[in-house]
């Protein structure tokens, strides 16, 4: 439902004629006369808690409890945005009755985490943008920032997704532990047991024998692999298959069912690594679990450089 997608941040200027496109790319902290993480800082710093309205998409948005840190030049916080222009009801789903009415002028506002790391020296930087049930808001975010950053230094902000093999390499090599079947419809009797027991969703999960395990990552995500063939029949049984993999004492979860290259664009919040208040990640524990995305990121795109992130800032 929770999930971080990485995207990579470059600027590009469109009056350099070099040959080589790699140098048409400005260092963060040269473009021009300026530094791309101090123009960041002073536009969030600038910013009140007041909504802005974005008439052309319909929508909503303000940056929320930003906050700057210089020693790594990172800018973390909260993006809260709302589409309007469109009227709905929302039912209380216990009684099933209307309990409020939702008027073309009102806008149901989600929260989503933003984290930046603007490094010196090097001419691409790390964003993670939280989405919510595969919604998220890079397009109005990069829209806001990139009108910014044109009038302060008259190039481009790009943010692409990160691929999957440039930025979690390592993990296609990681053993799988667990597979969990969210939603799982195949035997009705267990899934009724399961929901008594309290959870929000029937979950079925396949654990590997004690010190085994049942394939790596990438045989799950190839189609001529027996674990992948395992993977697409139980598909149609659930909602949605994730893989929980392991490498180096370290855990993470991916959604399976989609190309290698894209996972990286959507890694899962679990709750097992975050803690949840009301269907929500906890700030400070979300803030601490992103630092630790984002030291990996930062490890594979500059390898062997020693760059060093925040951690749990």
């Amino acid at each position: 439902m929770h999930a971080i997608a990485p995207y990579s941040i470059r600027f590009f200027d469109p009056n350099n004629t070099a040959k080589n496109i790699e140098d048409r790319y400005a260092v963060l902290d040269k473009l021009g006369a300026s530094d791309a993480y101090t123009v960041l800082c002073d536009f969030v710093r600038g910013l009140d808690d007041q909504f802005a309205i974005d008439e052309v998409g319909q929508q909503v948005y303000r940056f929320f409890e930003m906050k700057t840190y210089d020693a790594t030049r990172e800018v973390a916080g909260w993006f809260e945005s709302g589409s309007y222009g469109y009227k709905n009801d929302i039912i209380d789903i216990e009684t099933g009755k209307v309990d409020y009415e939702k008027t073309q002028k009102h806008a149901e506002i989600i929260k989503h985490y933003i984290r930046f790391f603007v490094p010196k020296g090097f001419n691409e930087g790390v964003a993670l943008l939280q989405t919510f049930k595969g919604n998220g808001i890079k397009t109005l975010l990069h829209d806001v920032l990139k009108a910014h950053f044109q009038k302060k230094t008259t190039l481009n902000l790009q943010m692409n997704p990160l691929a999957y093999k440039k930025a979690f390499l390592d993990w296609e090599n990681a053993y799988t532990k667990e597979i969990k079947l969210t939603k799982f419809q195949a035997m009705d009797d267990l899934a009724d047991q399961i929901k008594r027991l309290g959870h929000k969703e029937s979950q079925l999960i396949i654990k590997a024998p004690t010190k085994a395990a049942m394939g790596r990552l990438k045989d799950l995500l190839d189609p001529n692999s027996e674990e992948y063939s395992v993977v697409e029949y139980l598909s149609p049984m659930c909602a949605q298959v994730k893989a929980v993999v392991e490498l180096n004492g370290k855990k993470r979860t991916f959604t399976i069912g989609r190309p290698a290259d894209e996972q990286v664009c959507e890694i899962p919040i679990d709750e097992e690594d975050v803690d949840f208040f009301a269907g929500n990640p906890v700030p400070k524990s979300l803030h601490k679990w992103c630092g630790v995305i984002q030291q990996e990121l930062v490890d594979n795109i500059y390898p062997g450089m020693g760059v060093v992130v925040g951690g749990n800032i």
